[in-house]
Formats: C-alpha cells, sequence, structure tokens
C-alpha cells in the first residue's frame, strides 16, 4: 500500500550540497524522489494542466530525459555526471519508459484528479518502473532547489502537508563557494551581475522568504559531514521514517555518486575532515569583514565560527572584489545586458544588503543541532 504522509520540498542554499543530501534518501524504502530537482516553469505548470494521463506521464519524459536515461546526450544529466556513476565511475541508470507510462495511467485511475495526486502519481509511477520494492511510502521528497521555485510548486501543487527543508553552510562559504565555482565554470559564461545578487540575497534573505511559505527546518552541509548519523538519526525522527543504512552514503538509482561538474573534483561520500574554505582571492578583506557582521546572528544561531575580525560595518559602499570580477567577466564575455545592468544591480546591492536591511526574525531550527544549539 502506499500512503504518503507528508510533503518535504528541498531547497539548496548557496551550493551548500542539496543534491548530495537528496542522494542520500535515493535508496531509502519509504521515500519516493526522483534523481534530480524539478524545474518548477511553465513547462511544468502546463504539464499538470494537460487533460490525460498518457499525455502528462510522455511530456514529464521529454520535460526530464535524463531521469530516464542518464548516458543520454542531456546537459542537466551530464553536468550532474549522471553519466559517471558507480565505484569506477563506469555506471550509468536506465528506467524503462514504458513501465512508467503504464503505471502512472493505472494509478490515475484510481484517483481524482488533483494536481498533487498527479505529482504523487508521477513518483510513484518512476519508483514502480525503477523495480522498487512495494511498501508504504511515507515521505514524498521533492528538490524544488530554488525559493522561486519553491514558492510556484506551493501556489501550483497546494500540497497540505509540507515542510521546507532548506540546506545551509557557513554564510561567509556560501557567498565564497558559488563565486568561485561560477566565475571558473566554463569561463564564466553564466555568472553576472544578476547572478552575483542573486546568491547574496540567497544567504541573507533565502531563508527569511523560505519562513513566509511554509514551517522551513534546516540541514546544516557541514554537521552531515561531521555528524551523519546523529543528524540522520534526528531527521528520521521527527518525519517519523526507518533510520536506514542508506542515509550514509549519496548515490543516484542505487550507484555511488561523485558531485558535479562545477566543483571540478571527484568527491564521493562524507567527509569527517569537511572544513571551511574562504578563498580570499575573491574578496577584499573589508568585504569578508562586511558580510560576517551582516550574517552574524546567523554564525552565532547556528553555532559556527566567526572568521575574521569582528568589526561592526553597517554600509560597504566601495566596490566589492567579487563585484569588480563580476564586471570583468561581463566585458570579457560582451554581454550587453550584464554590461548595463552593473550600475543597477551595484544601487540594489547597497541599498538591500547592509545592517538595517537584515531581518531579525527568529532563525528555524537546524535538524541535529541539540547539543550545540545557542539560545
Amino acid at each position: 500500500s502506499i500512503f504518503l504522509m507528508k510533503t518535504l520540498l528541498l531547497v539548496a542554499g548557496g551550493r551548500g550540497g542539496s543534491d548530495f543530501f537528496r542522494g542520500l534518501f535515493d535508496g531509502h524504502s519509504q521515500v519516493l524522489t526522483f534523481p534530480g530537482y524539478l524545474r518548477i516553469n511553465k513547462d511544468f505548470q502546463e504539464m499538470l494542466n494537460l487533460n490525460f494521463p498518457d499525455q502528462i506521464s510522455k511530456r514529464f519524459i521529454s520535460l526530464y530525459p535524463y531521469f530516464f536515461n542518464s548516458r543520454g546526450n542531456y546537459w542537466r544529466g551530464k553536468y550532474e555526471r549522471h553519466h559517471r556513476l558507480g565505484k569506477k565511475r563506469n555506471k550509468f541508470y536506465k528506467v524503462n519508459k514504458k513501465k512508467f507510462i503504464k503505471s502512472f495511467l493505472k494509478l490515475m485511475n484510481k484517483k481524482k484528479i488533483s494536481k498533487i495526486n498527479i505529482v504523487k502519481n508521477l513518483h510513484i509511477a518512476y519508483s514502480i518502473a525503477k523495480g522498487d520494492k512495494k511498501c508504504e511510502k511515507k515521505i514524498l521528497f521533492i528538490h524544488t532547489h530554488l525559493v522561486s521555485w519553491t514558492k510556484e510548486f506551493l501556489k501550483t501543487v497546494n500540497p497540505k502537508d509540507t515542510s521546507i527543508i532548506h540546506i545551509i553552510r557557513h554564510p561567509l562559504a556560501s557567498i565564497n563557494s558559488p563565486i568561485r565555482a561560477w566565475l571558473t565554470f566554463q569561463n564564466g559564461d553564466s555568472f553576472f551581475p544578476k547572478e552575483l545578487h542573486f546568491q547574496l540575497n540567497l544567504v541573507f534573505n533565502g531563508i527569511f522568504d523560505l519562513m513566509k511559505l511554509k514551517k522551513v527546518y534546516i540541514v546544516q552541509y557541514e554537521k552531515l559531514h561531521w555528524e551523519n548519523e546523529y543528524v540522520m538519526r534526528k531527521f528520521c525522527k521527527i518525519f517519523k521514517i526507518k533510520y536506514e543504512k542508506c542515509l550514509k552514503s549519496s548515490t543516484q538509482l542505487g550507484l555511488k555518486w561523485w558531485g558535479d561538474k562545477a566543483s571540478k573534483k571527484w568527491i564521493s561520500g562524507l567527509n569527517k575532515n569537511f572544513k571551511i574554505n574562504i578563498d580570499k582571492y575573491y574578496f577584499f578583506n573589508r568585504d569578508l569583514e562586511f558580510f560576517q557582521f551582516l550574517s552574524s546572528r546567523i554564525i552565532k544561531y547556528y553555532n559556527y565560527d566567526f572568521m575574521f575580525p569582528r568589526r561592526k560595518i553597517y554600509f560597504n559602499f566601495l566596490p566589492m572584489k567579487c563585484e569588480l570580477l563580476v564586471w570583468k567577466n561581463s566585458f570579457k564575455h560582451l554581454k550587453l545586458k550584464p554590461i548595463f545592468s552593473i550600475p543597477i544591480f551595484y544601487l540594489i546591492r547597497i541599498f538591500l544588503f547592509n545592517k538595517f536591511t537584515i531581518q531579525n526574525k527568529k532563525l528555524p531550527y537546524s535538524i541535529g543541532s541539540e547539543k550545540y544549539m545557542v539560545k
């Protein structure tokens, strides 16, 4: 019997390991999940509005082809390295499309068609098509990835019993990691003033934006590595699922996963020696001290270390080094829209990211943090 008790929406922080975290549930007997995030856009919404089950399932396959053949020539699958899985990085997965379409049709005949039922049945049909054993599924675990997509999902699908899992890391690492990754990945061809603004906004406002939508639970990426079993047992207790061995390793359809291309490394599994590193090449010291001051409540509440001298910098009017690098990158690629957006996003940053605009609401609970909770 398949009974779904709860929907969990997973939202990423700045390169905070959301794919890694979702992969821990890949083999869990009570959890339904896809091997990647759902892009909640116009295409997804149109798919939910189609009239016939076979139209919906076929459209789903065309929107997420790498869910069905991870060795196919699909950018998203290649970027996530789903064609290089397993211990020797030479494995991939295939899921039977015909079985998926047939199972979905059968499921849809039983249920009254609401959007949440369509989404649940797509997950159940996928679970059947990949050969999962039948057992009671308690959680629908959906990687909605972005704050905006999560908002759209809730508005479009309106699932009843829903919580948000927001995976974060040290705020300074959350700013540093995407800037370093995206300025170097494919020669920085997709990282401009708008994208920098997105990353800064995610660190300073992401938690609070999500709190306006649903109940939010925080998972700290560092603690996932340092205290994996403790955090995952607490997670299972909160959401009333069994603690299973799979929660110690991140996989895609049972095959070991090695991280995405942007990391430029092959990293698999938990790392007890995980370190919080900041690459100073991308920042002036005053930038890091400014960011630290703005995120000091988050740092303190989630028991992170203060990494730089604790100076009170209420505004930072001068261009920051990461901004200068992003501006230079815009000119290097001769992208007119990003070039013209430079002064706009510079002013937005000055007016939106300063001590007086930082929110002071109570922060959500971090799973597994009882031992260290800062009151």
